[in-house]
């Protein structure tokens, strides 16, 4: 793939911005979602299970993360950010297309914003994937996304320390692999009775990369029929 010189002004910088954009986008709609849940959908109550730190909720991080390193230091950066945009494209892909499938999880009968919100927020996920490899922010050869695994991997056992830690709070179920309960997703619960929690965790953490792993494989094809004239180095 074509790799943008990011060290420059001009073009290249403007293509940042757009990510920087939404990155700052994201937490005012993270923080809004936050204070309308505490003040008027809990009585001044904090839920942990609504704490910010889901597969969906990278981005917010991420975005921040990957478009001020690159503006500040530029290719100097690049292959240590480089993973943080293919994570941002692939599975923010696949968890934006698997939320609309299934938009149980963010439907709100009595707060239509917070289902707005919802709609809202995994559509952005969609559009800043498509965005990051048509712009040739992502990396779409195959070799690219193993090297995804390590930011995936992290923020999962974050995930399951939080889930851990703050279990005397409540339900606390990041990533959707609380220790405490079968999986509160669908299919994976049926698995959970069948095979244990331990084993399912395993197993659902693998389906996710799996499915990570195809939608990389589609963005590919859809960057190469898009730029098919492109030069590849």
């Amino acid at each position: 793939m074509e790799t943008k010189d990011l060290s420059g002004k001009g073009p290249e910088r403007r293509v940042l911005l757009p990510v920087l954009i939404l990155g700052l986008l994201l937490l005012f709609m993270e923080l809004w979602k936050q204070l309308y849940l505490y003040f008027y959908v809990f009585d001044r109550q904090y839920r942990v299970w609504y704490l910010p730190w889901q597969l969906c909720s990278m981005p917010i991080y991420l975005c921040l993360i990957y478009s001020v390193g690159m503006l500040v230091s530029g290719r100097k950066a690049a292959c240590a950010l480089r993973p943080l945009a293919v994570f941002m494209a692939d599975y923010g892909l696949l968890g934006g297309i698997a939320a609309l499938l299934v938009p149980d999880g963010f439907t709100w009968p009595d707060h239509p914003l917070l289902t707005l919100h919802g709609y809202l927020w995994h559509i952005l996920l969609i559009l800043l994937s498509l965005y990051l490899t048509l712009q040739g922010l992502s990396d779409t050869r195959k070799g690219a996304f193993w090297k995804t695994l390590p930011v995936f991997f992290t923020a999962a056992l974050l995930a399951e320390v939080l889930n851990v830690l703050l279990h005397p709070f409540g339900d606390c179920d990041m990533f959707y692999i609380s220790p405490y309960h079968l999986s509160s997703q669908p299919v994976f619960r049926e698995i959970d009775r069948v095979i244990g929690r331990g084993p399912g965790i395993l197993l659902y953490l693998a389906a996710v990369i799996l499915g990570a792993f195809l939608c990389h494989l589609l963005l590919g094809r859809l960057y190469r029929a898009v730029h098919r004239d492109s030069p590849r180095s």
